[in-house]
């Protein structure tokens, strides 16, 4: 019966030391086992890698072991895909797409705990390679809906995150340049409680960005996606606002207004899209693409990343990127772009991690390997056991 159970043990140890190799190499080397996903075209000049809507949330004095422990886990899964895109895709950029806190309500001391996490948990600056940026863009959980939006929040996501609105240009000879627009979205519409702020993002577009006489494509980075119709995208159109009591101010969107969707179009790309240039979005956790494309004097929207036969100027492709968070799958967004016969291109994978739970496997087996399978097979090979 001992020789029966030796026999028992060696096959079980052999098993979870089998698993525990198979669940460590699909953890670091999850990348090489989607080619077509999570690579960049070979000749890309830009290299984006966008992750959308972290939402890390948090815990307190009150908080169960078990949602401390959760968050923890949550944090260094999201760390790790962090960690092993940067390691194997080597981008010239990095842009979080909004939401990189859970709430726009939480105090001051709980968002700041929360950026301590985000920056030496998740997405961790030194990882980042000599020259590439990293870009976050403001959320609705981090600043709150246009009638949420105070000085105050603003003040503390700008001295943790930086700027709401900016522009930075790129590439050294004038045929390879371009440009990255960051917009905060969340106050284009109104009403709004603290008016300056939607005034201080439509100068930002009319007299930056438009007037800038900048003749390569743009890549605008915005967490609000553009107006469209129902059905192209899982959230639909929505609207809500706050009472009369709080001044019928912006309680939440899905989407960017018709009228304001069209003047952003027309500030940032020129009408027609003269130029070239793709546009990030966050928000939607789904994820989705679509196309605005130009036609007798207004932009019209369709589903996908179509080539629209019968516009009079090539789209522009609006990628909404599908949230990391685990029960979306983990995953990080490739935007390539190259350029071919002077004309600039960009496309967009998504490259998929999985749930958590695979994470949470390869410690739990790493832990039962070292500190039980491998022990119990060393005794039984030395005779001991």
């Amino acid at each position: 019966m001992w020789t029966a159970l030796r026999g028992l043990l060696k096959v079980v140890g052999w098993l979870v030391l089998a698993a525990t190799l198979t669940a460590n190499l699909y953890l670091y080397y999850y990348p090489l086992l989607q080619p077509a996903a999570c690579t960049w075209r070979a000749d890309s000049t830009v290299r984006l890698l966008a992750f959308g809507d972290p939402q890390i949330r948090g815990s307190d004095a009150s908080s169960s072991y078990r949602t401390k422990l959760d968050l923890y886990g949550n944090d260094h899964y999201l760390g790790h895909i962090y960690k092993t895109l940067i390691g194997a895709l080597q981008p010239t950029h990095v842009a979080v797409m909004g939401d990189l806190v859970s709430s726009q309500w939480i105090p001051d001391d709980n968002f700041y705990e929360r950026v301590q996490r985000y920056q030496k948990r998740i997405f961790r600056p030194e990882l980042l390679p000599s020259g590439t940026d990293i870009i976050n863009i403001t959320g609705n959980h981090d600043i709150g809906y246009a009638g949420e939006v105070t000085p105050e929040r603003v003040a503390r996501y700008e001295h943790a995150f930086g700027q709401l609105n900016f522009i930075q240009y790129y590439g050294a000879e004038e045929k390879d340049k371009y440009r990255i627009v960051v917009l905060n979205s969340l106050v284009l519409d109104g009403p709004m409680g603290h008016d300056r702020f939607r005034q201080e993002a439509w100068h930002f577009l009319e007299t930056v960005v438009a007037r800038d006489q900048f003749t390569g494509p743009t890549i605008l980075l915005t967490h609000v996606p553009l107006a469209k119709p129902e059905g192209l995208c899982s959230d639909g159109p929505y609207f809500t606002y706050y009472g009369e009591e709080y001044g019928r101010v912006l309680r939440e969107q899905n989407h960017l207004t018709e009228q304001t969707s069209q003047r952003v179009l027309d500030l940032v790309f020129g009408p027609g899209n003269p130029h070239g240039g793709v546009i990030l979005t966050g928000h939607d956790h789904e994820g989705c693409e679509s196309t605005y494309y130009y036609k007798e004097g207004r932009w019209a929207v369709s589903a996908g990343n179509p080539a629209a036969s019968n516009a009079t100027y090539p789209g522009v492709h609006e990628i909404t990127v599908r949230s990391m968070m685990g029960e979306f799958g983990g995953n990080g967004g490739l935007l390539s772009g190259w350029r071919y016969d002077n004309e600039w291109n960009f496309t967009f994978t998504l490259c998929r991690f999985g749930v958590q739970h695979i994470w949470w496997a390869s410690k739990v087996l790493t832990g039962v390997s070292v500190g039980v399978a491998v022990p119990v097979l060393s005794l039984l090979y030395l005779g001991l056991l």
